[in-house]
């Protein structure tokens, strides 16, 4: 896993949409957090298996290859097939948290979100704080 000489997690966020992306960002690079950003899963995956990041956070609704296709294609490297995965999308339904779950996702967070969460959240699955429940709405 890709920790720097601070020993600040590297993650990645992964969205299409621009304002969310750069805020995530930013609120995680905040935090202290290293933070590389993909626009969509083909990126994704470029940047992942350059950089292995310690977490990753990824958006479903994308542009040609949906976030949890683009999971699923990274699962198949075994320097990805570990990494913990957050999903953070606008999509909510029983079938498609059945669907990151089985791809082996730590946590679901629903947009609109609530920054304080997700900062937790993104501390115990990066390793930062105590483990808790991440699969919120």
């Amino acid at each position: 896993m890709n920790e720097t000489a601070d020993n600040n997690p590297t993650l990645m966020v992964v969205d299409d949409d621009e304002d969310c992306r750069v805020l995530l960002s930013q609120v995680l690079g905040r935090e202290g957090y290293h933070v590389l950003a993909a626009s969509d899963g083909v990126e994704a995956q470029r940047i992942a298996l350059q950089n292995t990041p310690q977490l990753i956070l990824m958006d479903i609704g994308m542009p040609d290859i949906d976030g949890l296709s683009a999971l699923w294609q990274m699962r198949e490297h075994p320097e990805l097939a570990e990494v913990p995965v957050l999903i953070v999308t606008a999509y909510d339904s029983y079938d498609l948290r059945a669907e990151a779950a089985s791809l082996g996702c730590q946590g679901y967070v629903t947009k609109p979100i609530d920054l304080d969460e997700l900062k937790a959240l993104v501390g115990t699955l990066s390793g930062r704080t105590p483990e808790r429940n991440v699969f919120i709405s």
